[in-house]
Protein backbone atom coordinates (compact mmCIF):
# COMPACT_ATOMS: atom_id res chain seq x y z
CA UNK A 1 0.00 0.00 0.00
CA UNK A 2 1.21 3.43 -0.85
CA UNK A 3 1.23 6.15 1.82
CA UNK A 4 -0.07 9.29 1.66
CA UNK A 5 2.50 12.62 0.66
CA UNK A 6 1.82 15.96 2.12
CA UNK A 7 2.36 19.01 -0.12
CA UNK A 8 4.85 20.11 1.69
CA UNK A 9 6.80 17.15 1.05
CA UNK A 10 6.05 17.02 -2.74
CA UNK A 11 7.61 20.47 -2.84
CA UNK A 12 10.93 19.46 -0.83
CA UNK A 13 11.43 16.42 -3.13
CA UNK A 14 10.02 17.94 -6.57
CA UNK A 15 13.84 19.02 -7.61
CA UNK A 16 14.89 15.28 -6.75
CA UNK A 17 11.54 13.70 -8.67
CA UNK A 18 12.58 15.47 -11.76
CA UNK A 19 15.85 14.45 -11.57
CA UNK A 20 14.76 11.29 -11.29
CA UNK A 21 16.92 11.17 -8.00
CA UNK A 22 14.40 9.21 -5.57
CA UNK A 23 13.24 5.78 -4.90
CA UNK A 24 10.40 3.83 -6.40
CA UNK A 25 8.39 3.98 -3.14
CA UNK A 26 8.95 7.67 -2.98
CA UNK A 27 7.77 8.31 -6.95
CA UNK A 28 5.47 6.40 -6.77
CA UNK A 29 3.60 8.21 -3.28
CA UNK A 30 4.52 12.20 -5.74
CA UNK A 31 2.94 9.95 -8.62
CA UNK A 32 -0.42 9.21 -6.88
CA UNK A 33 -0.45 13.04 -4.80
CA UNK A 34 0.06 14.70 -8.52
CA UNK A 35 -2.80 12.75 -9.67
CA UNK A 36 -4.97 14.16 -6.99
CA UNK A 37 -3.43 17.70 -6.28
CA UNK A 38 -3.66 20.38 -8.85
CA UNK A 39 -1.60 22.84 -7.13
CA UNK A 40 0.98 20.05 -6.95
CA UNK A 41 0.94 18.86 -10.48
CA UNK A 42 1.05 22.62 -11.66
CA UNK A 43 4.04 23.14 -9.38
CA UNK A 44 6.02 20.47 -10.96
CA UNK A 45 5.06 21.15 -14.69
CA UNK A 46 6.29 24.52 -14.10
CA UNK A 47 9.54 23.44 -12.46
CA UNK A 48 10.11 20.82 -14.80
CA UNK A 49 10.07 23.32 -17.55
CA UNK A 50 11.94 26.01 -16.45
CA UNK A 51 14.43 23.08 -15.72
CA UNK A 52 14.19 22.34 -19.82
CA UNK A 53 14.38 25.97 -20.55
CA UNK A 54 17.61 26.50 -18.79
CA UNK A 55 19.43 23.28 -20.00
CA UNK A 56 18.34 24.38 -23.86
CA UNK A 57 21.51 26.86 -24.18
CA UNK A 58 20.51 27.32 -28.08
CA UNK A 59 16.90 28.75 -26.50
CA UNK A 60 18.23 32.59 -25.71
CA UNK A 61 21.37 34.11 -23.60
CA UNK A 62 20.05 34.21 -20.27
CA UNK A 63 20.84 37.78 -18.26
CA UNK A 64 23.48 37.36 -15.48
CA UNK A 65 21.58 36.45 -12.04
CA UNK A 66 18.82 34.94 -13.91
CA UNK A 67 19.01 31.48 -13.27
CA UNK A 68 19.08 32.57 -9.24
CA UNK A 69 16.20 34.47 -9.36
CA UNK A 70 14.39 31.82 -10.97
CA UNK A 71 15.29 29.25 -8.48
CA UNK A 72 14.14 31.84 -5.78
CA UNK A 73 10.43 32.40 -7.47
CA UNK A 74 9.91 28.41 -7.75
CA UNK A 75 10.91 28.31 -4.05
CA UNK A 76 8.16 31.15 -3.00
CA UNK A 77 5.55 29.45 -5.75
CA UNK A 78 6.58 25.99 -3.77
CA UNK A 79 5.50 27.10 -0.43
CA UNK A 80 2.28 27.32 1.09
CA UNK A 81 0.48 30.52 1.82
CA UNK A 82 1.33 32.52 5.04
CA UNK A 83 4.89 29.87 5.79
CA UNK A 84 8.33 31.07 5.96
CA UNK A 85 11.42 28.80 6.06
CA UNK A 86 12.11 27.73 9.37
CA UNK A 87 16.09 27.46 8.28
CA UNK A 88 17.39 25.44 11.05
CA UNK A 89 15.37 22.51 9.77
CA UNK A 90 14.43 22.09 6.83
CA UNK A 91 10.90 22.66 7.93
CA UNK A 92 8.65 25.56 6.81
CA UNK A 93 6.69 27.20 9.78
CA UNK A 94 3.42 29.11 9.77
CA UNK A 95 3.29 33.10 10.09
CA UNK A 96 2.17 33.83 13.77
CA UNK A 97 3.96 30.99 15.75
CA UNK A 98 6.18 31.02 18.81
CA UNK A 99 8.76 28.13 18.82
CA UNK A 100 11.45 27.53 21.35
CA UNK A 101 14.35 25.91 20.57
CA UNK A 102 16.80 24.14 22.45
CA UNK A 103 20.72 24.33 22.50
CA UNK A 104 23.40 22.79 24.82
CA UNK A 105 26.64 23.18 22.41
CA UNK A 106 28.33 26.54 20.55
CA UNK A 107 27.25 24.67 17.07
CA UNK A 108 23.67 24.48 18.22
CA UNK A 109 24.01 28.23 19.03
CA UNK A 110 25.20 28.52 15.47
CA UNK A 111 22.80 26.74 14.18
CA UNK A 112 19.66 28.50 15.41
CA UNK A 113 21.24 32.17 14.02
CA UNK A 114 20.33 30.47 10.62
CA UNK A 115 16.95 31.73 11.28
CA UNK A 116 17.80 35.30 11.33
CA UNK A 117 20.57 34.86 8.60
CA UNK A 118 17.74 33.32 6.37
CA UNK A 119 15.28 36.16 7.29
CA UNK A 120 18.22 39.02 6.11
CA UNK A 121 18.63 37.06 2.68
CA UNK A 122 14.95 36.90 2.47
CA UNK A 123 14.50 40.85 2.91
CA UNK A 124 12.29 39.97 6.30
CA UNK A 125 12.86 42.62 9.33
CA UNK A 126 14.37 41.18 12.13
CA UNK A 127 14.33 41.53 15.49
CA UNK A 128 16.86 39.98 18.27
CA UNK A 129 16.43 40.21 22.29
CA UNK A 130 18.32 39.41 24.85
CA UNK A 131 21.02 39.77 27.32
CA UNK A 132 24.19 41.79 26.26
CA UNK A 133 26.41 38.64 26.10
CA UNK A 134 23.59 36.42 23.60
CA UNK A 135 22.83 39.81 21.53
CA UNK A 136 26.98 40.03 21.09
CA UNK A 137 27.18 36.54 19.83
CA UNK A 138 24.29 36.46 17.14
CA UNK A 139 26.03 39.58 16.07
CA UNK A 140 29.16 38.37 15.96
CA UNK A 141 28.34 35.40 13.45
CA UNK A 142 25.80 37.12 11.77
CA UNK A 143 29.39 39.39 10.48
CA UNK A 144 31.41 36.18 9.99
CA UNK A 145 28.45 35.85 7.66
CA UNK A 146 28.96 38.86 5.59
CA UNK A 147 25.91 41.25 6.90
CA UNK A 148 26.31 44.50 7.38
CA UNK A 149 25.32 45.04 11.05
CA UNK A 150 25.17 49.23 11.05
CA UNK A 151 23.52 49.17 7.67
CA UNK A 152 20.89 47.07 8.76
CA UNK A 153 19.89 48.73 12.24
CA UNK A 154 20.02 51.85 10.13
CA UNK A 155 17.41 50.86 7.53
CA UNK A 156 15.51 49.04 10.17
CA UNK A 157 15.74 45.83 9.19
CA UNK A 158 17.50 44.62 12.09
CA UNK A 159 16.06 45.91 15.62
CA UNK A 160 18.31 44.99 18.85
CA UNK A 161 16.37 44.93 22.00
CA UNK A 162 18.50 44.18 25.44
CA UNK A 163 16.37 41.94 28.03
CA UNK A 164 15.92 44.59 30.97
CA UNK A 165 12.26 45.68 31.37
CA UNK A 166 9.60 43.38 32.99
CA UNK A 167 6.90 41.26 31.45
CA UNK A 168 4.57 44.40 30.72
CA UNK A 169 7.42 46.66 29.61
CA UNK A 170 9.04 43.89 27.55
CA UNK A 171 5.72 43.44 25.48
CA UNK A 172 5.22 46.89 24.70
CA UNK A 173 8.62 47.20 23.81
CA UNK A 174 8.10 44.29 21.05
CA UNK A 175 4.85 45.40 19.96
CA UNK A 176 6.25 49.20 19.26
CA UNK A 177 8.85 47.39 17.33
CA UNK A 178 6.41 45.02 15.55
CA UNK A 179 4.21 47.83 14.68
CA UNK A 180 6.71 50.65 13.23
CA UNK A 181 7.95 47.58 10.77
CA UNK A 182 4.83 46.47 9.72
CA UNK A 183 4.11 50.47 9.23
CA UNK A 184 7.53 50.53 6.84
CA UNK A 185 5.75 47.67 5.34
CA UNK A 186 6.75 44.13 6.15
CA UNK A 187 5.29 41.31 5.20
CA UNK A 188 7.25 38.71 7.60
CA UNK A 189 9.03 39.47 10.93
CA UNK A 190 11.58 37.32 12.45
CA UNK A 191 11.55 37.45 16.09
CA UNK A 192 14.83 35.54 17.34
CA UNK A 193 14.86 35.92 21.75
CA UNK A 194 17.94 34.48 23.77
CA UNK A 195 17.16 33.38 27.43
CA UNK A 196 20.05 32.59 29.11
CA UNK A 197 21.44 33.34 32.58
CA UNK A 198 23.93 35.54 31.26
CA UNK A 199 25.86 37.75 34.14
CA UNK A 200 23.04 39.74 34.99
CA UNK A 201 19.83 38.32 36.83
CA UNK A 202 16.47 37.42 35.16
CA UNK A 203 14.38 40.92 34.54
CA UNK A 204 11.73 41.92 36.34
CA UNK A 205 11.11 39.70 39.55
CA UNK A 206 12.52 36.62 37.89
CA UNK A 207 11.17 33.15 37.05
CA UNK A 208 7.75 33.92 37.31
CA UNK A 209 8.20 37.28 34.95
CA UNK A 210 9.51 35.45 32.36
CA UNK A 211 7.07 33.01 32.26
CA UNK A 212 4.40 34.98 32.18
CA UNK A 213 5.84 37.12 29.02
CA UNK A 214 6.58 33.62 27.65
CA UNK A 215 3.13 32.59 27.93
CA UNK A 216 1.42 35.80 26.42
CA UNK A 217 4.46 36.49 23.52
CA UNK A 218 1.82 33.16 21.66
CA UNK A 219 -0.71 35.76 21.96
CA UNK A 220 1.16 38.88 20.33
CA UNK A 221 2.89 36.46 17.43
CA UNK A 222 -0.87 35.40 16.47
CA UNK A 223 -1.74 39.14 15.69
CA UNK A 224 1.64 40.09 13.45
CA UNK A 225 2.80 38.43 10.23
CA UNK A 226 5.81 37.08 12.72
CA UNK A 227 7.51 34.18 13.63
CA UNK A 228 8.91 34.26 17.00
CA UNK A 229 11.86 31.95 17.89
CA UNK A 230 12.87 31.41 21.81
CA UNK A 231 16.52 30.33 22.35
CA UNK A 232 16.71 28.29 24.97
CA UNK A 233 20.44 27.49 26.75
CA UNK A 234 19.72 24.51 28.73
CA UNK A 235 23.30 23.89 30.34
CA UNK A 236 22.29 27.44 32.50
CA UNK A 237 18.43 27.48 32.77
CA UNK A 238 17.18 26.25 35.85
CA UNK A 239 14.61 22.92 35.21
CA UNK A 240 11.38 24.86 35.70
CA UNK A 241 12.30 27.52 32.98
CA UNK A 242 12.98 24.61 30.85
CA UNK A 243 9.97 23.03 31.55
CA UNK A 244 7.26 25.74 32.38
CA UNK A 245 9.06 28.47 30.12
CA UNK A 246 9.80 26.32 27.28
CA UNK A 247 7.59 23.06 27.13
CA UNK A 248 4.21 24.47 28.51
CA UNK A 249 3.99 27.79 26.67
CA UNK A 250 5.88 27.35 23.33
CA UNK A 251 2.91 25.86 20.63
CA UNK A 252 5.90 24.30 18.69
CA UNK A 253 9.07 23.16 19.51
CA UNK A 254 12.59 22.58 18.18
CA UNK A 255 15.66 19.99 19.53
CA UNK A 256 16.77 17.95 16.17
CA UNK A 257 13.49 18.48 14.72
CA UNK A 258 10.50 21.21 14.51
CA UNK A 259 6.89 19.47 15.64
CA UNK A 260 3.71 21.13 17.26
CA UNK A 261 4.18 20.75 21.22
CA UNK A 262 1.51 18.23 22.17
CA UNK A 263 2.63 20.04 25.97
CA UNK A 264 1.77 23.51 25.05
CA UNK A 265 -0.98 25.14 27.84
CA UNK A 266 -2.87 28.17 26.67
CA UNK A 267 -1.82 31.19 28.02
CA UNK A 268 -5.16 32.25 29.90
CA UNK A 269 -4.92 28.11 31.82
CA UNK A 270 -1.28 28.57 32.32
CA UNK A 271 -1.73 32.52 33.91
CA UNK A 272 -4.09 31.15 36.16
CA UNK A 273 -1.95 28.19 37.43
CA UNK A 274 1.08 30.36 37.78
CA UNK A 275 -0.63 32.92 39.76
CA UNK A 276 -2.43 30.21 42.30
CA UNK A 277 1.25 29.02 42.61
CA UNK A 278 2.18 32.50 43.62
CA UNK A 279 -0.59 32.62 46.42
CA UNK A 280 0.24 28.93 48.46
Amino acid sequence: MVTEISCQEVWREISNYIDNDVDPEQRARIERHLKNCRHCAAVAEGTSNAVRLLADDHAFELPAGFSERLKQRIVSHGKKPGRISFAITKDDIPLGSHVVYFWKTEEEFGKGIRFLQRGLRDDDFCVMFGHDEANCRVLEILKASGHEIDRLVASGRLTILTRELPAEGTLAEITATFDKARQAGAKVIRYLGNLGSGRKSLPGVGENDVLELEARVTGLASSYPCVMLCMYDTQVLSPRLISKGGMETHPWVCSHSLQQNPKYVPESTFLAALRSSDRT
